[in-house]
Order: structure tokens, then sequence, then C-alpha cells
């Protein structure tokens, strides 16, 4: 019985080991998953944006913006994107693909160019499509995980 199971063994190992090697050349044509940093996601080492960049959609408050690119694909890009409290009108300036939100800390008031409000406040999501006019007020600490489509060239 020993020689058996010594035997089956043998060629358990000899057949992982083939598939292995075989699942290592098919790695080396696909792409790896890409892990997001946690430091950045929890605020830390972010690049901050110059405040003057977007003074011409500022309503309210001081736009002290910090940000980092977790990933860049051909198809999507995830950011980490933290402000102080301000408030900025997208009614000159449509957000221009569409947008997941994933409110990290703060809290987030979109109100439509009608008046309806939505807010959201840690651990809440929402997908802000292409053409968005509305008002984006950021509250406390605000940081949030942005996935953006990539535009089309």
């Amino acid at each position: 019985m020993r020689r058996i199971t010594a035997s089956a063994l043998g060629g358990a190992l000899t057949a992982y080991a083939t598939i292995g090697a075989g699942t290592a050349a098919l790695a080396d044509e696909s792409p790896a998953p890409a892990r997001l940093d946690p430091d950045k996601i929890a605020g830390l080492n972010l690049t901050a944006i110059p405040p003057d960049k977007y003074q011409d959609i500022l309503v309210a408050g001081q736009l002290n913006m910090r940000v980092a690119t977790l990933f860049e694909g051909k198809e999507l890009r995830v950011s980490i994107f933290e402000s102080t409290p301000a408030k900025t009108s997208h009614r000159t300036r449509p957000t221009d693909v569409d947008e997941f939100v994933y409110v990290l800390s703060g809290k987030l008031i979109l109100t439509e160019p009608d008046g309806k409000v939505h807010e959201y406040l840690p651990g809440d999501s929402l997908v802000l499509p292409v053409g968005y006019q509305g008002t984006w007020e950021m509250q406390g600490n605000y940081r949030e995980l942005v996935v953006l489509a990539q535009k089309g060239d």
C-alpha cells in the first residue's frame, strides 16, 4: 500500500509541477492584480494640488486638496482624493467622465441644479454620471476613493 501511495504522490507532484510551470508561462502573458496602497487610502503621503487649479468652480471654503493615483489602466483610474471643507459648482465645468465614489471620511453633499440634495457619509458610495452639473460640498476632513472611467482616445 505504501508503494501505491508513494507512486501516486510522486505522480501528483509531477503533475503539479507540470501544471505549475504552464501556469507560470500563462501568468507572464496576463496582467497581475494591483493591490491598492493602504497608507494612501488612509491619507498618508498624498500629493498637494495647487489651490488655484479649481478656483473657477470654488463657491465657498478653501480648496486644500491632496491626491494619489493608486492604479491607472487602459479603461479606469483609481485615486484617493482629500480636501478641507469647500464647496464647488460644476455648472460651468460638468464632470467629463463617469465616477464611482466611496466616501472614506468627512461628509459629501451633492446638490443637483434643481435643488435636490444628496448626503453621503463614510461607508456610502455613489456614481456620478458624465455631465453632472450640480454642487459638490465637502465637509470635515473629506477623503474619498474614486474610480474614474478613462476618456477614449
